[in-house]
């Protein structure tokens, strides 16, 4: 049938309107009751909760970073070009408003929205988790101020996450946002352990075994932003598919490391790489190296610490994830970096730095220690 498009109504405006009715509605209730709500509410709190809020939370946690390494390595980061919505909408449209330059993918629209979803839901938990905090609903004592930390820095998250958008993939920002979201993953990993009965290590560690740990806890750290910043400079096949060697040399001649921390300018468009292939090559050396370094600090760690019995575990743990982690950054070279195994390669340095992070609170809560 004929349809007069004068007379045609767009529901989903009519739904958006809709919805933001009802949210004011509910933002003007919140800030009249709000305090109210949440004392009464707080005082049917169990404790048990909190820890379940937070066995949550890590796990949602650990989930966006798989789906923040998925999405960039899908090059989706920039599927919908605005923030917080997607073309204008909560949810991915069909057809793209002709406002929006960048055509509309569905599917990189769709990956990109799910991890904002999930992020979304991780925020909410977060200040949930200060809330039990605030009003001493723990089953064990914990201070506020970590939590509240932990809820600047999932603000701050949410900023990054909404310049990565609209500064264009930039990769100082891309990069700091991988960081911000393993932060906030140990953070609430220490949080959990708080709420578990130490155990008991019964032997000093020697001073210069703490070193070493706080060592190599911080050398992950940097290796861990290299890999985003390689990420971030589309960098991971710059020397193509060779291992040990880049582009079939040991060392090329033309790798240009002056420019690998080049900060560029905001407002540029950085999706596929503004970087020369020789600057490119070198910012993969330099993971390499990194790669080495930390693999090299990390076995001095094991072989040091083998002689307490009740580390074992954790030192186990260490070994298998740092192995896997070796044969997975191998594989992403001379496999042309497949999705499973690049993703993969980011949840184990994630499982790498959460196994030395249970290490060092085991340490700092052992009495003898």
């Amino acid at each position: 049938p004929n349809i007069d498009p004068n007379n045609y109504i767009d529901k989903s405006n009519i739904c958006s309107f809709l919805i933001s009715q009802k949210l004011d509605k509910i933002v003007l209730v919140f800030s009249v009751f709000g305090h109210k709500l949440i004392f009464v509410f707080s005082r049917s709190w169990e404790p048990r909760m909190y820890t379940k809020a937070l066995n949550l939370a890590l796990l949602l946690a650990v989930v966006v970073v798989v789906l923040g390494a998925y999405t960039r390595l899908a090059d989706a980061g920039l599927g919908c070009p605005d923030w917080p919505g997607c073309y204008g909408k909560l949810i991915v449209p069909d057809v793209a408003s002709s406002e929006f330059e960048r055509p509309l993918d569905v599917a990189k629209a769709w990956k990109e929205m799910i991890h904002r979803y999930a992020a979304s839901i991780l925020g909410l938990l977060i200040v949930a988790i200060f809330f039990f905090a605030a009003f001493r609903k723990t089953p064990r004592y914990q201070s506020i101020k970590l939590p509240a930390f932990l809820v600047l820095l999932v603000g701050f998250q949410g900023a990054l996450g909404m310049w990565t958008v609209t500064e264009l993939v930039h990769p100082g920002i891309v990069s700091m946002h991988l960081m911000g979201g393993f932060t906030t993953t140990v953070l609430l990993l220490w949080l959990l352990l708080n709420q578990s009965v130490p155990n008991r290590i019964n032997q000093h560690i020697l001073k210069r075994h703490k070193l070493i740990l706080a060592t190599s806890i911080v050398l992950l750290s940097v290796q861990i932003f290299l890999g985003g910043w390689t990420s971030a400079n589309y960098a991971a096949l710059s020397c193509g598919e060779y291992f040990p060697t880049c582009l079939g040399e040991l060392w090329p001649e033309n790798m240009d490391f002056k420019n690998a921390f080049f900060w560029g300018p905001l407002g540029i468009d950085y999706e596929f790489g503004v970087l020369e292939s020789q600057t490119r090559s070198a910012i993969q050396m330099l993971h390499r190296i990194g790669a080495l370094v930390v693999t090299l600090t990390l076995a001095f760690l094991i072989v040091n610490f083998k002689n307490y019995p009740r580390l074992k575990n954790n030192l186990l743990l260490i070994l298998a994830l740092l192995v896997t982690q070796v044969v997975l950054g191998i594989m992403n070279v001379v496999l042309s970096l497949p999705m499973l195994v690049a993703v993969l390669h980011n949840a184990v340095a994630l499982g790498l730095l959460l196994s030395l992070i249970g290490l060092l609170h085991k340490i700092v809560n052992n009495p003898k220690a």
